[in-house]
């Protein structure tokens, strides 16, 4: 297991290398100047504004400066902000437990409602129920994340005014108090539920198929005939195995929710690393914007790391192969 593991560890790297590669490039082609927010704008000297890109190395040819990059990288320094004048690190260390919150609610959620709405229609398949919810998850399929989020800010926030429309955290509210942080979850609640529905409707479609497929296999049939309680038949045989491809999804769920969020952020101003990516993107604030991609790319390959340890896990046959 342990070799499995270094494997796919090792394989990782020249697929960060390459990612960075990429990265780095497109952050060179992006709109505007590196240089721009480095220098006093005041002083348009040429002399000084040559002076200064030589200071900061941008005369140097791209792979001195990929190079110099990729070695602050390694060291955990992604350069300094040009828009927020701090370091890059700073800047996503004060949006990041907003997204990790977001993206933590948002699995909560996904795997409560489609546990209870994939086992119930599993278990009464072709009834009223069952066709109720798949009609519910066919919406939530159809539906892109960013419709449900306006719609969701139409009905639950300006109709009914149940949660917040924008923001992490109420104004005036003093952090550290219990206030702050029951503000906190009132503005993540709505986001949280939004992304979670989205992720919902195939998993609980998933589950629904798989327990009615288990509920068909001989094992089952001959579990039957030897007269077992159909009560005990389905916790045992059929939900318990149709439950283990859903926890090997989680790695995926990983990439899959931070991916979601940048969209989800974005909708409703939350303060995460999402909607940090988008503004950045905006304001050619290149260094946050390949540093968040980076990270975005990295948890990426971590989910699937996850994913594939999971299912060796559950399945042997897989390291042997």
């Amino acid at each position: 297991m342990l070799l499995y593991i270094l494997k796919r560890v090792l394989i990782m790297i020249p697929i960060m290398l390459m990612i960075s590669i990429v990265v780095f490039g497109l952050a060179l082609m992006m709109p505007g100047d590196a240089l721009s927010g480095q220098i006093d704008p005041a002083n348009q000297n040429a002399d000084y504004i040559e002076g200064m890109r030589e200071e900061l190395g941008l005369n140097d040819p791209i792979p001195v400066q990929y190079g110099r990059w990729l070695s602050g990288v390694v060291k955990g320094d992604f350069g300094r902000s040009h828009v927020h004048r701090m370091d890059v690190t700073d800047v996503i260390g004060q949006r990041l437990p907003n997204t990790l919150l977001l993206a933590v609610l948002s699995l909560i959620i996904t795997y409560i409602l489609s546990f209870l709405m994939g086992s119930y229609a599993g278990r009464h398949p072709h009834t009223i129920g069952d066709y109720g919810i798949q009609g519910i998850n066919y919406v939530m399929l159809a539906i892109p994340s960013f419709v449900a989020a306006m719609f969701a800010i139409f009905i639950f926030s300006f109709q009914l005014g149940w949660f917040p429309t924008t923001g992490s955290v109420g104004a005036g509210v003093e952090e550290g108090t219990m206030s702050y942080y029951l503000s906190r979850l009132h503005h993540v609640a709505l986001p949280a539920l939004v992304l979670g529905g989205v992720t919902t409707a195939s998993y609980t479609q998933f589950l629904r198929n798989d327990i009615i497929d288990n509920a068909q296999k001989e094992y089952v049939l001959t579990a039957r005939a030897k007269g077992i309680s159909e009560q005990n038949i389905y916790y045992k045989h059929i939900l318990r195995n149709s439950l283990i491809p859903i926890v090997t999804l989680f790695g995926f769920d990983i990439a899959s929710i931070i991916g979601g969020a940048v969209i989800i952020e974005t909708v409703f101003s939350f303060r995460g690393i999402g909607e940090l990516l988008i503004t950045s993107i905006e304001r050619r604030d290149s260094s946050v914007v390949v540093a968040i991609t980076l990270m975005l790319s990295l948890a990426t390959l971590v989910g699937n790391l996850l994913a594939d340890l999971l299912y060796s896990i559950i399945d042997p046959r897989i390291r042997l192969k």
